[in-house]
């Protein structure tokens, strides 16, 4: 194992990230506004029906669940053995080889930086829902005016002790959890008085589109789900990081996957799935808002209203993330080591948040532009989100056998160190392979095959970065820092 070594963010007094401000209960509130619980079914919902062409949404979020346990097991493992602001990119340097972990560093820098970019989208989908709620014209710019609020609101609040902003992420992913859920046991008593109960939702069949829909549907399912990493970059933050970490990774995926299966059943029998894709087709910017609206009334308001709040927890969860792992990669000068200079006062990666901030008010105007709205914005950048973290899960899956076969064989169980990683990875392998290289790639370049191609494109950019480190720096010679 790596030694800790003087860095720029432990000299000069500053004393790393500050220790000990995550308890349990932030630890896991974080993981699930991370996880994105309300934005899941108010922005994926018309994606996976139409693309499914079924309302097999449950069914989706019992199987993607399912699938995405061993990752999360793996992650739970190797947060145990090695706690880091780095997590991937710390366990792969020291498990397999340096350049590597380096690798892996850029594919996690893209991977939350790209997530974080997600959710001023996200704020502006919904900004442009309560405009429309309130008969008020609507168009791309709108939608934009609306994610630079939410950039605006949570650069306010990040500049904020992480206790601060995670209580406020915690208030606010309770009160977007709550309403989800009300609303949608309103539509299961109403739909079981008017007997509309079915199976329908649980049975792979009802998918008209077949293997290739609920291919294609699964990505955004997985979307949903891809969040079992969420808090292993705030390790170096939290409470005996050791026994916490891994107790609160498992403890959410359980959490948001039932959570998911339960709230999207009453969605999905709450309208036929014709009229889902009538919402889409017709550029409606949520179908869960006309839904409330026929079951609830004006209480619809609260719809766009939550996706606020929802968006904002989200993104506050997901610039933790994406603040620290530039931060540990700062830190040992393989990119800008202003980057590692932490906060005076609160002790936190500011200059790294701003930056992920300026780089996802660029992908606001780019993208959104590009893709000709927020709510088709949010569905590019969400896919480019899940290649991404799969390669993350693929190669964490990796670190758990190769370090507990190298570095702890005399722990070595050949569950949890073998059987579980392996299966991890052929999921995540088969999910990247059938829906990135057989369903996006087949798409028109616009809206899906140029996700495929970027992807790539970054990834070998990545790879020849990684080597050109090596040939300027002893790898082997450097021990990574922050041993906790």
């Amino acid at each position: 194992m790596a030694t800790v070594s003087p860095t720029p963010a432990t000299a000069g007094g500053q004393g790393g990230l500050r220790r000990n401000s995550l308890n349990l209960r932030r630890l896991i509130f974080i993981g699930l506004a991370y996880f994105s619980l309300a934005p899941v079914i108010y922005l994926n919902m018309g994606f996976m029906e139409t693309d499914s062409g079924g309302p097999v949404m449950p069914f989706l979020f019992i199987l993607i669940t399912i699938a995405v346990l061993p990752t999360a097991v793996s992650f739970a493992v190797m947060n145990n053995r090695r706690p880091s602001a780095g997590s991937g990119y710390t366990w792969l340097w020291e498990s397999t080889y340096p350049v590597v972990g380096l690798w892996l560093g850029w594919m996690m820098i893209t991977t939350y930086v790209v997530v974080a970019a997600l959710y001023p989208v996200a704020f502006g989908t919904f900004f442009n829902a309560l405009l429309s709620y309130w008969n008020v014209s609507t168009s791309t710019w709108t939608g934009i005016i609306g994610g630079i609020i939410a950039i605006l609101i949570i650069g306010y609040l990040q500049h904020n002790n992480i206790k601060l902003s995670a209580t406020v992420i915690s208030v606010l992913m309770v009160f977007e959890a709550t309403f989800v859920a009300v609303l949608a046991l309103i539509i299961v008593v109403r739909g079981g008085t008017l007997g509309h109960f079915s199976s329908e939702p649980f049975n792979p069949g009802a998918a008209t589109l077949g293997f290739a829909g609920l291919s294609l549907a699964a990505i955004f399912a997985f979307l949903s789900i891809a969040g079992v990493d969420g808090i292993a970059p705030v390790a170096e933050e939290s409470n005996t990081p050791r026994r916490l970490i891994p107790l609160a990774t498992i403890l959410m995926t359980l959490i948001a996957g039932a959570y998911w299966t339960l709230v999207s059943y009453g969605f999905a029998i709450s309208v036929p799935v014709s009229t889902v894709q009538g919402y889409v087709t017709a550029g409606q910017l949520t179908p869960v808002l006309p839904i409330a609206q026929h079951y609830i009334g004006g209480w619809a308001v609260l719809v766009p209203i939550t996706g606020f709040t929802a968006a904002l927890a989200s993104f506050g969860a997901s610039l933790y993330a994406a603040s620290r792992i530039t931060y540990a990669v700062a830190r040992e000068g393989f990119i800008w080591r202003y980057f590692s200079v932490l906060h005076h006062k609160f002790q936190t990666p500011w200059r790294a948040e701003v930056a992920t901030l300026v780089v996802g008010t660029v992908a606001l105007f780019g993208i959104t532009l590009w893709q000709g709205g927020v709510a088709t914005a949010y569905g590019y950048m969400g896919e480019i989100f899940v290649f991404f973290v799969l390669i993350l899960y693929i190669f964490v899956n990796l670190a758990n056998i190769i370090f507990h076969a190298r570095f702890r064989r005399s722990e070595f169980n050949w569950l949890t160190n073998g059987v579980i990683p392996v299966l991890g990875i052929a999921i995540d392998a088969y999910i990247l392979y059938k829906g990135f290289f057989v369903s996006e790639i087949s798409l028109p370049f616009a809206t899906g095959s140029s996700i495929v191609w970027f992807s790539l494109a970054w990834t070998v950019v990545g790879i020849l970065w990684a080597l050109w480190w090596r040939s300027r720096r002893k790898l082997g010679s450097i021990s990574l820092s922050a041993e906790v």
